[in-house]
């Protein structure tokens, strides 16, 4: 009887206009970060680039996830797609695409954001920029690359990209290129990929040669300042100095 009364209470109790009797959710930390992504192919001297870049402050730049990335915007673009299917009946049952006016653009990509940056690059508390690099980015593994990186900046509204180049016959030389068929041609091609895209030339994208990297301060000197970031030479010096990949 007393339970019975408590809910009689409740339901009798008057309810303030736009009153939530759930706690407020605190805003998405993925929102105030600022977002990064490097785009290159294997032995191009990425893993020291993204170790340069983490030693920038408040940089998170995480290394490789199997085209991760690739799958979320792939999964971003079949949800705008089919919003393109709304028909006047489709909210029907009996409509093929049933339930397509129902998919939201925005709230698809703050919850992919969300779960990219939650799951995935997992960014320490102090970190403000974030982001990752990936290697997979020839035809077979990125069929439409000018498609993926325009749904990665649509996703991750403030980003910035890197394409990152080395010397073709240098690259097919190194490791497990050299004993691998047809490579200076597949890593001419992946590099051209990134120099020939739609976002190639853009404001927010910026192209590192490895060679220049490595040569001396002023290539680094301009990628940081690209980055938003004072350059520290000597910060420069000790990441060239250390041994990266393998």
């Amino acid at each position: 009887m007393k339970s019975f009364r408590s809910l009689i209470s409740k339901l009798s109790t008057p309810k303030i206009a736009g009153a939530s009797s759930s706690p407020k959710k605190a805003p998405s930390r993925c929102q105030s970060h600022r977002y990064v992504f490097i785009f290159t192919y294997g032995r191009s001297g990425s893993t020291l680039l993204m170790g340069y870049l983490n030693s920038l402050p408040g940089f998170c730049i995480r290394g490789e996830n199997h085209n991760a990335l690739a799958h979320l915007c792939g999964f971003y673009r079949a949800a705008k797609d089919t919003t393109g299917k709304i028909a006047k009946k489709s909210m029907l049952p009996v409509h093929p695409w049933y339930g397509a006016d129902l998919i939201k653009p925005e709230e698809v990509r703050t919850t992919l954001r969300k779960a990219f940056v939650e799951t995935i690059l997992k960014p320490p508390a102090d970190a403000t920029v974030i982001g990752c690099k990936e290697i997979r980015i020839n035809w077979n593994e990125v069929e439409d690359f000018d498609a993926f990186l325009a749904d990665t900046l649509e996703i991750f509204e403030d980003a910035k990209i890197v394409f990152n180049h080395r010397d073709i016959f240098a690259t097919s030389q190194s490791s497990w290129w050299k004993d691998t068929a047809h490579s200076y041609a597949t890593i001419r091609s992946m590099d051209q990929r990134l120099r020939d895209n739609r976002f190639a030339n853009a404001s927010n994208a910026f192209h590192v040669e490895y060679e220049e990297l490595t040569k001396g301060p002023e290539h680094a000197r301009l990628l940081t300042e690209f980055l938003g970031v004072s350059f520290d030479e000597s910060v420069y010096k000790k990441i060239m100095e250390t041994r990266h990949s393998y």
